[in-house]
């Protein structure tokens, strides 16, 4: 019974993507490993079986259960064959195997062909292919697969084999039988919930998860009318028939045009610094990298890749190897390297070029009135120091401009305007303002003191208070606040608000021996000598 037409959102279009590439590659005889993760509920096995039924048809020898191809046969049956005449072919659907958590060693390896031992006419020991080589040319699935890992490691360690290498291989051995080692040549799909008990497959089988090309996240829908149109089509007959030969159409071509895909010289430096300078642990993902980014090319029908392509491939490759800031910093750049060379980056790395202003938001309000500056002399000298990136039809990308410095015109006292400063940025006049240039509060604060005691300095003041607290008749209270205007530098005239430089301090008295101070003088307080008086 076919699968139900998924409805295809933002939160699983990269699966379809990452699905139909993997198709793509398939076809073409190189596996694509793909594997989503989401919560349950989002849909990752149905649209994984749905995807299945769009493979397109592959041509292998007539009635091979192992798919040999006709011009490479690679089974025990018709091994060496493929030189010798005419081979009777036939076309048929693309193997899609599914391996339950119930599988055993020997239905998916292969064991002893009971029937052909049995045979009374011709007994012969013969072996009896499983899932996994009876899907070569094809796809293995695998649902939930974090808990295969932990459940059955004996399905792991054959999966490792598989995956290892493109074409991978398994070898069969059975009681009364030679080894066998064959040729698997299978992308294999798998979906996963990391919400759940064990937890993530990287945690669980760190090489399994790495054999992955692509892993894929699947999120639930966002909108109310994917909703809608997910409950109405339950009541519509889905045009599957109409899709399927489009699609497998446009397979087939992509499939064929993907071996004349190049990886421009650039690019492939840029992937190789990628593995060095980011300390990528595992050679398979720039192995990836390249394969999915030529798929993606092959599909939109470019001849060569683009750092396009790099940046669409680069999350579902790089999102189970590194970690999230890394793979962050890693996009950051990307987007600086694709950026086009006209538009609004372009006109910013001219002006990056020429040293021009580099607006931010809100210069960018006022740019009808603001002057651009005139551009530096040298500055195009300075450009043509930095070349293209070598790929076909760009120009040098703004990432590979120096930075330029703000240019910021000076100020002149006749430039400025004071008429238009904001009445809360002038300087507030102090009581007492005579019309002369404005005071600070604390040069303020000195000429209030000078007026209240007119005559006197302020700091002649501290000095006699200074002195008398010597002679002991003064107030013991002037040595501790007051004494840190004694090196006041300012002071105010008795001519209005006018600064004058300080008069000295008049100098204390002489020090006198202990012997001449009467012991009243030394213990009794000033106060107390004044009233002895």
């Amino acid at each position: 019974m076919p699968t139900k037409t998924p409805i295809r959102h933002q939160g699983n279009d990269s699966l379809f993507l990452a699905l139909e590439m993997s198709l793509i590659c398939t076809a073409a005889g190189i596996p694509l490993h793909v594997h989503a993760e989401g919560l349950r509920g989002t849909g990752k096995t149905t649209v994984m079986r749905w995807a299945s039924q769009m493979a397109p048809r592959i041509t292998r020898v007539k009635g091979c259960v192992y798919q040999c191809r006709p011009d490479l046969p690679h089974c025990p049956n018709h091994l060496g064959t493929g030189s010798q005449g005419q081979i009777e072919t036939e076309n048929v659907p693309m193997p899609f195997v599914e391996i339950g958590h119930g599988a055993k060693l020997g239905t998916i390896l292969g064991s002893v062909d009971l029937a052909g031992l049995t045979d009374p006419h011709n007994p012969k020991a013969a072996l009896l292919p499983g899932s996994i080589p009876m899907a070569n040319r094809g796809i293995v699935f695998i649902d939930e697969i974090n808990r295969l890992a932990e459940t059955a490691p004996e399905i792991t360690d054959v999966l490792l084999s598989v995956m290892g290498t493109k074409p991978g291989k398994i070898k069969i051995e059975e009681v009364g039988l030679e080894p066998w080692e064959i040729q698997v040549n299978s992308s294999v799909w798998a979906t996963s919930n990391p919400d759940e008990d064990p937890g993530p497959l990287e945690e669980i089988r760190r090489q399994l998860a790495d054999r992955f090309d692509l892993v894929v996240p699947v999120h639930r829908p966002s909108d109310p009318l994917v909703i809608q149109e997910l409950l109405m089509s339950k009541y519509q007959t889905a045009p599957a028939q109409r899709g399927n030969v489009k699609l497998s159409g446009s397979i087939q071509q992509a499939a064929v045009s993907l071996r004349a895909v190049t990886v421009p010289r650039p690019i492939v430096k840029y992937m190789a610094d990628l593995y060095v300078e980011y300390n990528i642990e595992s050679l398979r993902a720039i192995e990836s990298l390249e394969l999915a980014s030529r798929c993606l090319a092959a599909i939109r029908g470019k001849p060569q890749v683009s750092f396009d392509e790099i940046s669409t491939v680069m999350p579902l490759v790089l999102r189970h190897r590194t970690e999230p800031m890394v793979l962050s910093e890693i996009l950051k750049d990307l987007e600086l390297r694709k950026a086009p060379s006209t538009g609004l980056a372009g006109d910013q790395a001219q002006q990056k070029s020429a040293g021009g202003l580099n607006l931010t938001s809100s210069q960018q309000c006022t740019s009808g009135t603001a002057k651009v500056p005139e551009p530096q002399a040298g500055a195009q000298e300075a450009s043509s120091k930095f070349p293209p990136d070598g790929i076909p039809g760009r120009q040098g990308s703004p990432a590979d401009l120096p930075p330029a410095s703000r240019q910021v015109p000076e100020a002149t006292e006749s430039s400025i305007d004071h008429r238009q400063v904001p009445a809360f940025h002038k300087v507030q006049e102090p009581p007492g303002y005579n019309g002369h240039k404005p005071v600070s509060w604390l040069e303020w604060l000195f000429g209030w003191r000078h007026r209240n005691n007119p005559g006197q300095t302020l700091c002649q003041h501290h000095g006699n208070q200074y002195n008398r607290a010597g002679n002991g008749t003064g107030s013991r209270k002037t040595w501790g606040t007051h004494a840190k205007f004694h090196h006041t530098s300012q002071t105010t005239s008795s001519e209005g608000n006018r600064l004058h430089p300080a008069s000295p301090v008049s100098p204390p008295e002489a020090a006198r021996p202990i012997s001449q101070i009467s012991w009243e003088q030394v213990l009794l307080p000033p106060e107390w000598k004044d009233r002895q008086k």
